[in-house]
């Protein structure tokens, strides 16, 4: 795939964030500052606090899902003793680790959750426009494999990661002015721009492909 790769100054980019994570109190200016006053209750919703708990417990059912997928596959492969009480009883226990799986019901609305909140899609617009005005001027076009990517907040669930989890419901669930923008801008996730290295000052944004020429 192809993403645009721009080297951006640091500090700036951090400043921006902070700039506008003190505007919690005051949600018009904010969504003036965003370019999105005709979104203007999201921005207020975003502004408000939650609780972001769900996402241990969303976590924590994955895990198990996970789990009983294990000992399906474990005793299809013939690596359990069930199989030295027979076929049967052996069929009788996958049919039983896969009715609890069922019951699971669909995993994927746990990070449809995660990315349908309000804060999650206002700190990503504040991400955005944060890495956006620090931008060097040099941004170039770049052909990456995108299994190289990083998506910390996909990768907390795709790992079961509790104890990122944990870090980022602490920065969730404080008051807007109070968010690490350090934190927000290395470890979350823009709708625009993928990866913030601080310490290499470049960032990757989704982009379309660029047309070749004949």
């Amino acid at each position: 795939m192809y993403i645009i790769s721009a080297s951006f100054d640091p500090e700036l980019a951090c400043m921006k964030a902070g700039e506008l994570l003190a505007l919690g109190d005051a949600p018009e200016r904010l969504a003036e500052r965003l370019g999105i006053t005709r979104d203007l209750d999201a921005v207020k919703l975003g502004v408000v606090q939650a609780s972001y708990s769900r996402l241990i417990v969303d976590l924590t059912r994955i895990k198990q899902y996970v789990d009983i997928e294990k000992q399906i596959e474990d005793i299809q492969s013939g690596k359990t003793m069930l199989g030295f009480l027979g076929s049967g009883y052996k069929e009788k226990q996958i049919a039983k680790l896969k009715e609890q799986l069922r019951k699971f019901g669909a995993l994927i609305e746990a990070p449809r959750w995660f990315y349908s909140q309000p804060r999650v899609r206002l700190l990503s617009a504040i991400r955005d426009y944060a890495l956006d005005g620090s931008q060097q001027g040099d941004a170039a076009w770049k052909e990456v494999d995108e299994r190289s990517l990083i998506f910390p907040v996909a990768e907390m669930y795709e790992n079961m990661d509790q104890v990122f989890a944990e870090k980022l419901i602490k920065e969730l669930e404080k008051p807007l002015k109070d968010v690490d923008g350090k934190f927000l801008l290395e470890k979350f996730e823009g709708n625009r721009s993928i990866t913030f290295d601080f310490n290499a000052g470049t960032a990757t944004y989704y982009a379309p492909a660029p047309a070749h020429s004949e």
